[in-house]
């Protein structure tokens, strides 16, 4: 039988444990996954952005789509489709560009809507790379493991990335690639990966992948760093914190979910995309409205 000494240290002990758990913050490591064969947790299949997440690429900041685009594309105003807000830092939502950035952003929205020339048209059109964080919000995506590395593909013209996991260090900075260089350690249940030496274009951002259809554009100087949380088999809360001193004031930060496809046998279709592909078209729709006065892109100085 239990004394009743035992009973009076049982009960605080059992009190405390219950006050522990629910001190646990949203998302806590309460799922174990299966290891895969160097021990990493598995996280292999197919993915793809939460609900509510599937405009976010188009606007971070809007969804789909503000004025200047709901004009050009034909949509009805006030037409937004983002219903998970994804910028959660700053609280207000908004990026926090530089006057100089947020004046180029604004450049780029007004040549999107008539497009003279080539870089006018918005990277995603012209069936560019998207970065990060901007692939993993275009589509599924299938995360594949391998000892010491994971390897996520995107349906999305078929890119990827490699992504050691360990001490490995960046690749040197006179190799950038368009989707940065990544380097990933586990935390548990969450695969942090720093993103960075990004390939772009200082001469003309149109040139280069956005973080949005937006104009939101970024330079050498970008550093995303990463966070996979594995909630459970089926959700990923994925955080990505972004910061580059050359074009925003402060770093900011991005969340939203990621859910593994019901379909599991779901494959790959082929994209048929290619870069500058499909774009002639709005190239004569765009130089028939500047020569019309309607619409007349312009360029901003940059500091």
């Amino acid at each position: 039988m239990t004394s009743p000494m035992h009973c009076r240290v049982a009960i605080p002990a059992l009190a405390l444990i219950g006050i522990a758990l629910l001190a646990l913050p949203a998302g806590a490591q309460q799922w174990t996954p299966p290891s895969a064969a160097d021990g990493q947790p598995d996280i292999q299949g197919i993915w793809e952005g939460g609900p509510g997440t599937g405009n976010a690429g188009h606007s971070l900041e809007e969804g789909c789509c503000e004025p200047e685009h709901n004009k050009m594309q034909g949509r009805a105003p006030g037409n937004t489709g983002l219903q998970t807000k994804v910028i959660v830092d700053p609280a207000d939502g908004t990026i926090p560009f530089q006057p100089w950035a947020d004046a180029k952003r604004r450049e780029h929205l007004i040549n999107l809507s008539a497009s003279t020339e080539l870089a006018h048209i918005e990277p995603e059109d012209r069936c560019s790379l998207q970065g990060v964080p901007r692939s993993q919000l275009r589509g599924p995506m299938q995360i594949l493991q391998t000892p010491g590395q994971v390897v996520i593909t995107y349906e999305w013209i078929h890119a990827f990335r490699i992504i050691p996991v360990g001490n490995t260090p960046h690749a040197p900075k006179g190799y950038p690639s368009w989707q940065g260089d990544s380097r990933g350690r586990w935390d548990g249940n969450t695969l942090v990966v720093d993103v960075a030496n990004f390939r772009t274009d200082p001469v003309n951002y149109n040139r280069q992948p956005w973080l949005d259809s937006h104009g939101t554009f970024y330079s050498d100087a970008l550093h995303v760093v990463e966070r996979w949380t594995f909630v459970d088999a089926n959700r990923i809360d994925y955080e990505a914190r972004i910061e580059d001193p050359k074009v925003f004031t402060r770093p900011w930060t991005v969340k939203f979910p990621i859910v593994r496809m019901k379909a599991r046998d779901y494959e790959f279709i082929e994209e048929a995309c290619w870069e500058g592909v499909r774009v002639q078209n709005r190239l004569d729709a765009g130089r028939i409205a500047a020569t019309a006065g309607n619409v007349r892109p312009h360029s901003h100085s940059e500091p």
